[in-house]
Order: structure tokens, then sequence, then C-alpha cells
């Protein structure tokens, strides 16, 4: 599915088309030309993640209550899979009704933008 970066990923201002792929419920890929982003669903991994996003980020992305959503979490994939990280500081939101997103940053919060995935599959056990 395409999407339109309404509010960009994090060093990468001038993408603004990208490709969404579910690998399965919980991974997918986010693609644009030559970058490729793996993404992770951090409600899979833990139970604890909850924030709120300002109202201007809300505009930007133009959700409301019956807007269909999506958040997902960049995983940095290392070998092995147990060493990848995640990003949970900084959650890329999808309006799914919209074809929009952008990622926003967590600062009031106390989530890593490395936190290791072993941490959380050990959670899950």
């Amino acid at each position: 599915m395409k999407f339109k970066a309404v509010l960009p990923i994090l060093g990468f201002d001038e993408k603004k088309e990208f490709e969404l792929e579910e690998v399965n419920q919980n991974f997918y890929t986010l693609k644009s030309d030559d970058l490729t982003f793996t993404l992770v669903n951090p409600f899979a991994l833990r139970d604890d993640y909850d924030f709120e996003i300002s109202e201007h980020e809300q505009k930007m992305l133009e959700l409301d209550e019956n807007t269909k959503f999506l958040v997902l979490n960049i995983m940095i994939v290392n070998k092995p899979f147990e060493e990848s990280t995640i990003n949970f500081a900084a959650p890329i939101i999808f309006n799914l009704d919209k074809n929009i997103f952008g990622q926003v940053i967590l600062d009031k919060y106390n989530y890593g933008l490395t936190e290791p995935l072993k941490n959380f599959i050990k959670n899950k056990e």
C-alpha cells in the first residue's frame, strides 16, 4: 500500500512516497526507491507501550476517533536476530484511511532509541 509522508522520517526529509508491505502481523517493510526500513508492531512486544501525540501531529496525520491507524517502530535487524534493536522513542503512525503517515518523537516518555529486542523476547516467554 502506498503512503505519503506528512511528518517525515528523521534524517530522510526528502523522501515523501513510501510503500508499506506486511511481512506478517508483527513485521512490515517500508520502502522508497533505494531505502528500506524494517518495522515492527510494538504492541506485540510490550504491554506498557502507551503514548499521546500533540494536536499538531494529530492534525497533520488527520487522525480522529474514527480513523483506522497503525503504529509501527523502526527496527535495526542484527545477527543474531535477538541482538536487533527497536526505536520505541519515535514511532511511525499510519493513517490507513488517508494513506498518509508520519514519524512522531515521544520526548515526554521514557522510551529508548535503540532498545534491544532480546529484552522483550524474554518478557514474552
